[in-house]
């Protein structure tokens, strides 16, 4: 269970916040711009109130219903469905904030309902309406191609190519093609659902980012001072270990099975830039990733949990628990050079 002081409980009042700080600097400005039957310091208040009670109320829907108690039924729906049902609700939402202001100020009961036929809602509901939509298409979107890749997107930080630092976690399903042919396609595609899905709290709380899922394969990555931070590479698939061991009775009831995965870490400088026309995402180019995918192969083939660089190793302080062995300096596929190479193994203490 996500609790109140879990990472994604932090990533999602963020987002809370976000909603509230647009909603109260936007609607006292509309209601400035647009009530002509009061004076302009009482539009403001007004719609200052106004927007903290629909803040209230909309952030309370997004966190503890839609994120929350029918998180799982929303998840079956497409992106439209999804889009048409949640910003009905937030419009309606929008509007039962309104009245409640409406009550608060002027101290008139009748006003939750009379408040519905006011002149000033042939401007109000136009206003709701659009933005209902822009929250709720802005947080879908933001789901579906990643927590900070729109914010990328709009800022244009990786328009133009640039070069940096970063960590990738190449993390693999073990037997995905005997677990395929076992379940059958549909029941091994809600398998690996749930996979990553269990994945979300231990990434978020390492403060990584998924970079992409590759059919059974998830790939993982961090600026290079956020990665090496508390070895925060290195505790996020220990804690993805923990995650679905801890969950272990579940998919053995739901599937059979308990997934095992193998890993490969490595880190270093990367080009990454915005590429495509047709589709557009964010790439990252560089022999690093190669290399990482390579350790991940070379830990399946060999039975180890997770591989990774010798390079890499020097910078992190690995956490309490955790040993290193040595591998040896590995003749890689693709590589003219060996890689020095650790396997990592232990029980980490997780809770800093």
């Amino acid at each position: 269970m996500r609790g109140v002081g879990s990472a994604w409980a932090r990533s999602q009042r963020r987002r809370l916040v976000a909603v509230v700080l647009v909603t109260a600097v936007v609607v006292p400005v509309f209601n400035v711009v647009t009530v002509t039957d009061r004076t302009t310091l009482a539009a403001a208040i007004q719609g200052l109130l106004d927007a903290v009670l629909i803040s209230t109320l909309v952030g309370g829907y997004l966190l503890l219903v839609r994120d929350g108690v029918l998180r799982a039924r929303f998840r079956q729906l497409g992106f439209g469905a999804t889009l048409v049902i949640n910003s009905s609700i937030v419009l309606a939402l929008f509007l039962v904030g309104r009245a409640v202001g409406q009550v608060i100020t002027t101290l008139q009961p009748r006003r939750l309902l009379t408040s519905f036929g006011d002149a000033h809602l042939v401007y109000a509901l136009p206003f709701f309406v659009v933005l209902a939509l822009t929250i709720q298409f802005l947080l879908q979107m933001n789901r579906m191609i990643g927590a900070n890749v729109l914010r990328y997107f709009v800022t244009g930080v990786y328009h133009q190519p640039r070069r940096e630092e970063r960590i990738f976690l190449f993390l693999d399903l073990e037997g995905s093609t005997q677990l395929a042919e076992r379940l059958g396609s549909a029941t091994y595609f809600q398998l690996l659902r749930r996979f990553v899905d269990d994945l979300t709290e231990p990434i978020l709380d390492a403060e990584g980012e998924i970079y992409q899922y590759a059919g059974d394969e998830v790939v993982i990555t961090w600026p290079h001072d956020r990665g090496v931070r508390a070895a925060n590479c290195v505790r996020c698939f220990f804690a993805i270990r923990d995650a679905i061991a801890g969950r272990a009775a579940r998919y053995e009831r739901d599937f059979g099975v308990v997934p095992r995965f193998r890993a490969g870490l490595h880190g270093g400088t990367v080009t990454a830039g915005e590429l495509g026309d047709l589709r557009q995402q964010i790439v990252f180019v560089g022999d690093i990733l190669n290399t990482a995918a390579r350790l991940e192969e070379y830990a399946k083939r060999t039975g180890r949990d997770l591989v990774v660089s010798g390079a890499l190793l020097e910078r992190l302080q690995l956490p309490a628990g955790v040993q290193s062995a040595r591998c040896g300096d590995l003749e890689l596929r693709g590589k003219e050079a060996p890689v020095t190479a650790y396997g990592l193994s232990g029980a980490p203490r997780l809770g800093g």
